[in-house]
């Protein structure tokens, strides 16, 4: 269900009525706001309900370079339908560097009637000769309004629709995320979590940071306590500084060089 976005539907409801689509589109925006959704309606609208049956149509998900070579064979067919073709690349920060000058190659090339999007969240890290080919068509978080209707149709608690509301940042990706794999009561713990351990003292800090380092997979706890800090971080000015550490706390866990519980303790540590 797409949520939002009003402003970007009636641009490519006109661009569709007046025949007017352009080649490539970068659609670009923070995680889970919906631009992979709102890309697929998009090819829903060109290629008709049935779209992902179409041999016109293509989701590319893997940044290899064979992906590429495929896409450049599927370009070199005549349509199904006589009609347009339709390319949906997920985050196509992810290229690699091969793979991304095969594609700037492919989308010189790309016949006409073709409609490429690219979906990232990190449109900073994908090649810049890609990007000036691209028509950029930038995404919002939904508001508190849109989400909370969009609430008002979940069998779940009150309390949790409020935490959702909170939590979320008007990512209802993420707010699906949750509800479909009954992690409401996990997030909710982290943030519990993060609360007792700002008034816990350095041993308190030191322990929960080796438990949870021998728990594992800790990458969604730093995300809920990066979500919950940043809806919070008008209500202290100390809020700025936690969601900062938080950022460079991600971003070290995130690469397996890195000691992993030194960064987990260093950053309970400064709360």
């Amino acid at each position: 269900m797409l949520i939002g976005h009003t402003k970007q539907k009636k641009y490519f409801q006109n661009l569709i009525q007046n025949d007017a689509l352009g080649q490539a589109y970068l659609f670009s925006g923070p995680e889970m706001i919906g631009k992979k959704t709102f890309a697929l309606e998009l090819a829903r609208s060109i290629l008709g309900d049935n779209f992902v049956q179409s041999p016109d149509f293509k989701l590319v998900a893997n940044a290899g370079i064979e992906e590429i070579r495929n896409l450049k064979k599927f370009f070199s067919l005549k349509t199904y339908s006589g009609g347009r073709r339709v390319v949906i690349f997920d985050d196509a920060h992810s290229l690699t560097p091969e793979a991304a000058n095969a594609f700037l190659k492919t989308l010189e090339e790309s016949p006409a009637g073709s409609v490429i999007i690219l979906v990232s969240s990190m449109p900073s890290l994908i090649l810049p000769t890609i990007l000036s080919r691209c028509e950029e068509v930038r995404f919002v978080p939904a508001g508190e309004k849109e989400v909370n209707i969009y609430l008002a149709g979940k069998k779940i608690k009150e309390q949790d629709k409020e935490f959702l509301v909170k939590l979320s940042g008007g990512r209802i990706g993420l707010i699906n995320r949750l509800i479909e794999d009954d992690g409401i009561i996990e997030a909710k713990k982290a943030v519990d979590d993060l609360r007792k351990l700002l008034n816990s003292g350095i041993y308190e800090k030191m322990d929960y940071a080796k438990k949870i380092h021998e728990k594992g997979d800790y990458q969604p706890w730093i995300n809920y306590w990066l979500n919950w800090v940043s809806a919070n971080v008008h209500n202290s000015p100390k809020n700025v500084k936690i969601v900062k550490n938080l950022l460079s706390l991600s971003s070290l866990v995130s690469q397996p060089q890195f000691n992993h519980r030194l960064a987990l303790e260093n950053f309970l540590l400064n709360l």
